[in-house]
């Protein structure tokens, strides 16, 4: 991902482009590791018990949310693409702003 971001970008602002990747990749995963962690967390205060563990379809749920999310990613990723021309050069298939 960090090629693809800086082959978009200028030449003279590679290296903001790579840190602000750096910094959203960083502060993504975050929020995303919270977000899966309160899932199991919330599943297990249905019961009183001090020592209650998540139930199986916690985890489920957490791996459908990962699934569903890769598979966003994916299809996000589609318009980036490149092609290949014959002379070894690389073009996009849509136009950067």
């Amino acid at each position: 991902m960090p090629t693809v971001i800086v082959e978009a970008a200028d030449r003279s602002r590679s290296g903001v482009a790579t840190a602000l990747h750096n910094n959203v990749k960083t502060f993504g995963g975050a929020i995303a590791g919270g977000l899966m962690a309160a899932v199991p967390a919330t599943s297990s205060h249905a019961t009183t018990t001090p020592d209650a563990v998540p139930g199986e379809g916690a985890y489920v749920v957490v791996w459908l949310l990962c699934a569903g999310c890769a598979a966003a990613a994916a299809g996000a990723a589609l318009p980036a693409r490149r092609t290949e021309e014959a002379d070894g050069h690389a073009t996009r298939d849509i136009e950067a702003p």
